[in-house]
């Protein structure tokens, strides 16, 4: 239903109209009147006004001057004018103002109906036309949001190879997507992949890392370039691809830059080892090879970290291959010589960390199967299992780990030899892995579900094994340990906290009041709460 305002200063012509005119027909369901350009301006700021039929000639201002004042504030306001002049002065100001007709006194009601007829109509259209307006630019705004979307999506159909590498193909598919890259283009890749986090993390915050880890590659690789695009390649790994528009005099020079301000902020803010690899100037149809190429270049890394690197800087060994001294290496394992082992397999390994040695992640492969050897043989010559000594994810899960760098192979061949060695001479005193064993349990006295298999598994050992040493080293089974520690952490709240009982309860690991209760006054003599009346009475 639509709104009117009839404004005249004549009172019976405005009856007149409300009378005479059959407004149910026009869809017009509010009748509003005026007698002055004042108060018609005060109902246009209280009530919305589609129509307004005015008189032009009034004493208080004109009708001309109120269209004026409505179309800088109200310009979708449709009028039609009335006169008692055929003053075409009157009429070339009226259309002048962009009014909808110009009719004269006395107006035959019927033919004034036709007018707001096709007023109403003019409205309807209008307000049709702006409604289609408005949502072609919302599924525009729409479109634009999802534009990272579309790049990110186009670009893994690429390297995926999901469209063909074909030029044709890839225009096409950027037509599809409504990007405007074309196989004429040049692109620069850079494939991100980190070494190594310099902290422990949950996959929950590895992900948000990660995310971390492309935002930043957005703002420092490539510069918030709106037709560049970075993209997750699989875990730690990015590719981000910069669209190379012949500026740049040297575009390797110029992105190594940007890398290495990248790999800095990394290192810094994001606890992480991390290499970038710079591939050449690439056509979308030629992305998905130039992408095994560098990834092909990371995997042949196991030397360099937080380096920016062109993918042509990695070759393979070329010098002769200089296998560990594991004869040697054997007969001090043997020995029980862990200071002298360690010491050469730090001098071994560190050759290549400083280029003083070629490896290459063949090589490294190698030295890991030949090490691992030699500690089975030693082990096996002692009477002893691998898997009565290692917990199955230190020789299975850990070496995929190990194997990306020099750098953890040789964290892992130490501990693997630490661990190793604390068994075949476990009478040593003040064995590492004890204490290990204790860290781990401190810092994990609130969970209510810690078992001993999941303490074994934090050092890499046979929970068998783990029980008979520990036992040994601290004339406690682990659960009677981990009991006295969550014992002793409640008291310590007691003491120094208001919180209630059973919060405490829960703290130190127990989610049952009655039972903590119960194994506090057998371990202390006293329950919890007379406990705490009793440090805080003194």
């Amino acid at each position: 239903m639509y709104r009117i305002l009839l404004v005249d200063d004549e009172v019976h012509s405005v009856r007149g109209l409300q009378a005479g005119v059959r407004w149910d027909r026009l869809d017009i369901g509010e009748v509003h009147t005026a007698h002055s350009l004042k108060q018609a301006q005060e109902v246009f700021e209280s009530e919305a006004v589609d129509l307004m039929v005015c008189d032009i000639e009034m004493p208080q201002g004109s009708g001309l001057e109120l269209l004026s004042w409505v179309r800088e504030r109200y310009p979708r306001t449709e009028t039609v004018f009335l006169t008692c002049h055929s003053d075409f002065s009157y009429a070339k100001q009226a259309i002048k103002l962009s009014s909808f007709d110009y009719l004269l006194k006395p107006v035959d009601y019927e033919e004034l109906e036709s007018v707001l007829t096709r007023a109403i109509g003019k409205i309807r259209g209008d307000r049709e036309r702006e409604s289609f307006e408005e949502i072609h630019r919302k599924y525009a705004r729409m479109w634009e949001s999802h534009r990272p979307l579309r790049k990110e999506r186009f670009w893994r159909d690429v390297v995926e190879q999901t469209v063909p590498s074909i030029p044709a193909k890839i225009d096409e598919h950027a037509a599809e997507h409504n990007l405007p890259y074309t196989s004429r283009m040049r692109f620069l890749p850079v494939y991100v992949r980190v070494r190594r986090w310099n902290k422990d993390l949950s996959q929950r915050e590895q992900k948000i890392m990660e995310y971390a880890l492309r935002n930043a590659a957005e703002e420092k690789l490539t510069g918030n370039d709106a037709e560049a695009a970075v993209l997750p390649t699989g875990a730690g790994a990015l590719l981000a691809v910069v669209p190379l528009d012949g500026a740049e005099e040297d575009p390797i020079l110029w992105m190594k830059d940007k890398c290495r301000d990248y790999i800095d902020s990394c290192s810094q803010y994001f606890y992480c080892d991390l290499c970038c690899y710079i591939g050449r100037a690439t056509a979308p149809h030629e992305m998905a090879g130039m992408l095994k190429e560098l990834q092909k270049a990371d995997a042949d890394n196991v030397t360099a970290s937080n380096r920016a690197l062109v993918w042509t800087d990695i070759p393979k060994s070329r010098q002769p291959f200089d296998p560990p001294p594991l004869r040697e290496w054997g007969e001090w394992m043997k020995a029980g010589a862990r200071d002298r082992l360690a010491a050469d397999i730090e001098r071994y390994l560190g050759r290549f960390e400083e280029g003083k040695a070629e490896l290459d992640a063949a090589r490294l492969h190698r030295i890991f199967q030949d090490f691992l050897q030699m500690v089975y043989y030693v082990l096996q010559l002692k009477g002893l299992q691998a898997n009565e000594v290692f917990a199955d994810n230190l020789l299975s899960k850990k070496p995929q780990e190990a194997l990306q760098s020099v750098r953890s192979f040789r964290e892992w061949a130490l501990y693997v030899i630490e661990v190793a060695i604390n068994r075949l001479y476990c009478n040593d005193d003040n064995l590492p892995i004890v204490e290990r064993v204790k860290r781990f349990i401190a810092s994990q006295l609130g969970e209510q579900e810690l078992s001993r298999e999941e303490i074994a598994s934090h050092v890499y050992l046979n929970p068998d094994y783990l029980t008979r040493l520990f036992k040994k080293e601290t004339g406690l089974s682990i659960s009677d340990y981990l009991q006295q520690q969550r014992i002793e952490y409640a008291k310590g709240l007691l003491e120094r906290s208001d919180q209630p009982v059973g919060d405490i309860a829960v703290a130190s690991g127990y989610s049952n009041l009655s039972y903590f209760s119960t194994i506090f006054k057998k371990a202390v003599g006293m329950t919890p709460a007379d406990y705490r009346r009793s440090r805080t009475s003194h």
